[in-house]
């Protein structure tokens, strides 16, 4: 089989998305999101009996680990940020071959400084947003090589944003990714390219 024939996965297990969320899963990511949310803007002297909470919390779920691809977080479609906590609440708005659209925000866990969102915060979106793009392009498992991004204006936080993606080349096994992002009145404040490379059948 060619290395760059369409079955070919490389060690990449096979990861669908969820068919539905779970009950209770977007209030539990939802809360998680306010907890960062909090705990980065809090001055208190209830720390240890918040602690206390989520370490129950913890315990409730602790336990019911199960394997890459069978836990819904991360894979429902219709949750902000896939229903994991750690991605920004963005929801896929329209998708296809030729490209992904996604709106969200995001909010104070996410703030770098002068409440503008955090230089760091922006790549790993567009390195969700371009995994989306291939992926929903049918093509096969694929692996970050590069992402560049140009911060063209400050990206405020609380404020609706509007996001696209695209596959703008290929060649072979490489995939040559572009993307920008851009407020509500048009503004553009980053744009993003990247090169995502076809797995071989010996990578994981």
């Amino acid at each position: 089989m060619s290395e760059t024939a369409p079955g070919v996965r490389g060690g990449f297990p096979q990861i669908k998305p969820a068919e539905h969320a779970p009950a209770g899963l977007g209030r539990f990511v939802a809360a998680m999101r306010r907890l960062q949310d909090l705990a980065v803007c809090t001055d208190s002297s209830s720390w240890d009996a918040a602690a206390e909470h989520v370490e129950r919390a913890c315990a409730v779920l602790d336990g019911h680990q199960v394997p890459e691809g069978v836990a819904p977080g991360g894979r429902v479609l219709e949750l902000p940020g896939l229903g994991h906590p750690l991605l920004p609440p963005w929801l896929v708005t329209d998708s296809g071959p030729d490209g992904v659209n996604m709106d969200g925000y995001f909010s104070r866990a996410h703030v770098g400084g002068n409440n503008a969102v955090h230089g760091g915060m922006i790549p790993l979106f567009y390195d969700w947003l371009f995994g989306m793009v291939v992926s929903t392009a049918g093509c096969p498992p694929t692996r970050t090589a590069f992402l560049h991004v140009d911060y063209r204006n400050v990206t405020p936080i609380d404020e609706p944003l509007t996001a696209r993606g695209r596959i703008a080349g290929v060649d072979g096994r490489k995939f040559f990714v572009a993307a920008s992002m851009t407020a509500a009145d048009g503004t553009l404040l980053s744009e993003a390219n990247g090169l995502m490379v076809r797995l071989l059948p010996h990578q994981p």
